[in-house]
């Protein structure tokens, strides 16, 4: 890792030029979330917490699906991994092969070697225990994130413009590699229902829904629902 010595030093010159560095957090414990969101700003008075959300669906809407309203442009995600209806890494994954500069950083309280490789694999930058966040090996992550780089190289993590490489390197699928339930979704969104009304119909959360959105978009090789909708259409294979 990079010397917590000279990134400390560094970080004093930032704060002495007015530098900032915006972070948002996913945790779906609102006491956690509060907590991480405390002790950032409490460590460090150049990190602000520019939005934090309990519900996964909020933070895709905002990075992968357009940005909500009240979006503020993070440099830092700060991604609790065990949510309720979607993994962390799935989530993370999804906002990385969308985003080549946001650095993403995942927390869980529980064991971590189960989660590394994975979310490694999944483009974040590094990964910590909820209790490293206490220390200043956690504030420093946070600096090197949000400058693309990777907090641990150790153990395989890359910088944020070599995950989205790496991401968007894997071969596509081929349409007919969607499942009866992505279409589905794809069909239902054709047809004008929200996100909520499909979760509700189908007797799945909204998270759900984006990630099969998600899932089928990537199996398309586009980026946006609209796209995926659209060949989706054109080789009828949904109707609406």
């Amino acid at each position: 890792m990079t010397s917590l010595m000279g990134t400390m030093l560094e970080n004093m010159g930032e704060k002495q030029s007015g530098f900032h560095i915006d972070v948002g957090i996913l945790d779906n414990d609102a006491c956690a979330l509060e907590m991480i969101s405390l002790l950032l700003r409490q460590r460090d008075a150049a990190i602000r917490i520019g939005w934090s959300d309990t519900n996964a669906q909020y933070t895709l809407e905002r990075m992968v699906f357009g940005p909500l309203s009240d979006a503020v442009t993070v440099k830092v995600i700060v991604l609790d991994l065990a949510l309720n209806g979607i993994s962390g890494i799935d989530v993370c994954r999804q906002i990385r092969l969308r985003d080549s500069r946001v650095g993403i950083l995942g927390v869980s309280s529980y064991a971590l070697d189960q989660y590394r490789q994975r979310l490694a694999l999944a483009g974040a930058q590094g990964l910590f225990s909820k209790q490293e966040i206490l220390s200043p090996d956690f504030v420093n992550a946070v600096h090197i994130a949000a400058s693309g780089k990777s907090a641990d190289v150790d153990h395989g993590f890359l910088s944020v413009e070599e995950a989205y490489a790496r991401l968007h390197a894997v071969p596509k699928v081929a349409h007919a590699g969607i499942s009866a339930r992505e279409l589905e979704i794809l069909g239902m969104y054709a047809r004008g229902l929200t996100t909520g009304e499909i979760g509700g119909r189908l007797n799945i959360s909204c998270a759900t829904v984006l990630s099969h959105v998600n899932h089928a978009a990537q199996k398309l090789g586009v980026r946006k629902r609209v796209e995926a909708i659209r060949i989706c259409r054109q080789r009828h294979l949904i109707q609406g």
